[in-house]
């Protein structure tokens, strides 16, 4: 069947203007016994009285009350189990993440949390899943209203503000994955240098005594100190701090034969 010549021609006075106002007043007729708008923040769709007072589809809605568990908001930091691996900064695709020093521990090796800037994150929760000890999560807080750019920012101590809260949060990975790579040791690279266990996170890496070689007739060992490291797999948390710090390049990610 052909369609109607009105529907043709957009020119149409009953297309252009007739319909758009009968459309605006059949709204209107519906407003006179239940508003269409929610007034926000005093009226919030995740409370279930208001849910029910404006008959809203039956479900789960998304908010500080009753929300869904994978759901991504503010993030929440506990600084005490915090070990500045810089994990979250290294995974975050937006860069939004910058490590700090916060206030306590010791001066000589100062403690660095992440500070997240809003203004670029995306919620992705990367940063989450690649934290090692479960203390960087988010919560299901949405409301990030703000006057100035600047207060986008959380530094680590707002973020524990949001942590003492005990607002509802994501469950974190508590299982490493069975295919996750293992810190290798290219060991004819390696000077002994303790650079690696200095600056683990964790002191997961020990030095261990190596047995010094007895050269040739006219061979002239190398300069090193007669130490390597090895790692506890079970201490590890695959932040790769040993790696960048290697002046010589012998540790490397790996799989073990």
């Amino acid at each position: 069947m052909a369609a109607s010549p009105a529907k043709e021609n957009p020119t149409n006075p009953v297309t252009g203007v007739v319909r758009p106002l009968a459309t605006a007043a059949k709204q209107f007729t519906k407003s006179l016994f239940r508003p269409s708008t929610i007034v926000y923040p005093y009226e919030r769709l995740e409370d279930p009285t208001f849910r029910g007072k404006v008959a809203v589809a039956a479900g789960r809605p998304i908010g500080v009350g009753d929300v869904w568990d994978n759901y991504r908001g503010v993030h929440a930091l506990n600084i005490a189990t915090c070990i500045s691996c810089n994990l979250c900064a290294f995974s975050c695709p937006d860069i939004c993440i910058e490590m700090v020093t916060v206030a306590g521990g010791d001066p000589k090796h100062p403690k660095k949390c992440p500070q997240i800037d809003y203004g670029k994150c995306s919620y992705c929760g990367f940063c989450s899943d690649a934290c090692p000890e479960g203390c960087l999560t988010m919560t299901t807080r949405y409301e990030l209203s703000v006057t100035k750019r600047a207060e986008m920012v959380y530094p680590p101590e707002r973020l524990h503000e949001v942590f003492q809260r005990k607002l509802p949060m994501n469950p974190i990975r508590l299982e490493r994955p069975a295919n996750e790579d293992n810190i290798l040791l290219d060991a004819p690279l390696c000077i002994g240098c303790n650079a690696c266990a200095r600056d683990c996170p964790t002191k997961c890496i020990t030095m261990l005594d190596v047995a010094k070689p007895t050269p040739k007739p006219g061979e002239k060992l190398p300069r090193r100190i007669w130490k390597e490291p090895v790692v506890n797999d079970s201490d590890c948390v695959r932040c790769g701090t040993c790696i960048s710090v290697c002046p010589k390049e012998c540790l490397f990610w790996g799989t073990h034969k």
